[in-house]
């Protein structure tokens, strides 16, 4: 359950790092507004993954209670509650969202770099919402396999017209930051055409009955959104904070953003084989849930959290043993490699943290106790504001030390969800 979707993480974070690696060859500034830019997009993102999650939980829900027909109509549903968003959210960041940029960015050449990116990038919300809707179904039936395809498909895209928009190869025009922004949205757009064919030419598909639109209503509405909703405020706070973060550190200084750029690179790939495992928590939860077999959940999420631990101690000893080749991925930049370096080694070590708290705050979510996960989150994102601002502005340190904020995060996130988890309420809880 969890290969495929790793897979398709993989291909994401490549999509998501080329654009560093792309601009750490143009400029800092450029480096920094590709990671404001690229988190502020990812904020409203989360929006409709958020939604996705709560469609997957009762989509696998149904699956687990050989439920068919049922979950066509939860495809239908969210398929229409996300394109509607998706309208309503490109506005946000197109009109509302870069007038509030100056009041937040000091560097003038960082700010015009961050608006000229998400003049492109906004259109691939249209793209990424409605993928969404496929990517909860297909792991909802646990079959991720496809959404590893889309992904690799996208992210070789992207990497394709990035080289060509960004730089001006291959009979392209040479767009910089914009063309970075261009590129990924285009990409975007072409992954989900393949999606939508590659769908309605599956002849096991049908028995789902998905684009019928024949049996929405109110109740369904409302029980996506009644699980939906814990998530979205959940995945705003997190990416909320993160951007928050970027934020704090350009108030440091241009060369401190570009640092923690070049290591939010590095993050991600050390991220990218754990999400697989994450999705996998959420979903399979829910479906043995949906069995009758509450008594195994404990056992599953254990068997989860072994299986990211080895995988995550393996990154890691790859990632401490080549620390100049995975940072010059992402810059040519000598000095600014030099000085990542130890806010390199904190994200190796927050990965241990990272690995755990995601897996277990999914499995928590999987239950259908999105409200109680949100708590978590809102706690967790409380005591991550109070150390990134005491350490920025009461008592400022160097930002290796800002990111230390990761393994504060993580540790909080993981040691309620597991005590949560080892509780019985969720054990009650009916979707």
């Amino acid at each position: 359950m969890a290969y495929p979707v790793m897979i398709g993480s993989i291909a994401t974070t490549i999509l998501n790092i080329t654009d560093t690696a792309f601009l750490g060859r143009i400029g800092e500034a450029e480096l920094g507004a590709s990671a404001i830019g690229g988190i502020l997009y990812f904020v409203l993102v989360m929006i409709g993954v958020s939604i996705g999650t709560g469609a997957q939980i009762l989509i696998a829900r149904r699956a687990g209670e050989k439920d068919h027909p049922s979950i066509g109509a939860i495809f239908d549903q969210s398929f229409l509650i996300l394109t509607g968003l998706s309208v309503i959210l490109f506005f946000i960041l197109k009109y509302v969202l870069v007038a509030v940029l100056p009041y937040m960015i000091n560097d003038q050449a960082v700010l015009q770099a961050t608006d000229e990116f998400l003049s492109y990038r906004s259109y691939g919300l249209f793209f990424i919402m409605m993928a969404t809707v496929f990517r909860s179904f297909f792991v909802g039936i646990a079959q991720p396999k496809i959404y590893g395809i889309y992904a690799f498909l996208m992210a070789a895209i992207n990497m394709l017209l990035g080289y060509g928009l960004i730089f001006g190869h291959l009979g392209m025009p040479a767009l910089g930051i914009a063309g970075a922004g261009l590129a990924s949205s285009i990409a975007e757009a072409m992954a989900l055409l393949f999606l939508v064919l590659w769908t309605s030419s599956r002849p096991g598909i049908k028995e789902f009955q998905l684009f019928r639109f024949k049996s929405l209503s109110r109740s369904l509405n409302s029980k996506i959104i009644e699980l939906s909703l814990p998530l979205v405020v959940q995945n705003i706070l997190s990416m909320g904070a993160w951007f928050i973060f970027f934020i704090f550190i350009e108030k440091i200084g241009k060369h401190e953003l570009a640092i923690s750029n070049v290591v939010r690179g590095a993050y991600m790939i050390a991220m990218t084989p754990i999400w697989g495992f994450s999705v996998a928590a959420n979903s399979m939860v829910s479906n043995i849930i949906g069995q009758d077999r509450k008594q195994e959940v404990i056992q599953l999420v254990q068997r989860i959290l072994l299986m990211a631990f080895i995988t995550t101690a393996s990154m890691a000893v790859i990632m401490a043993l080549f620390p100049t080749i995975v940072l010059g991925i992402f810059t040519t930049d000598d000095l600014l490699i030099s000085d990542a370096r130890i806010s390199y080694f904190v994200v190796v070590l927050s990965m241990f943290f990272f690995s755990s708290a995601i897996v277990l705050i999914s499995a928590v979510s999987g239950t259908g106790a999105t409200r109680n996960a949100l708590y978590i989150e809102i706690a967790a994102i409380i005591l991550y504001m109070v150390y990134i601002y005491y350490t920025t502005f009461v008592r400022p340190s160097s930002v290796e030390v800002v990111w230390m904020s990761e393994l504060v995060y993580w540790t909080f996130i993981g040691t309620a969800s597991y005590l949560y988890i080892r509780g019985k309420k969720w054990k009650s809880i009916s979707v």
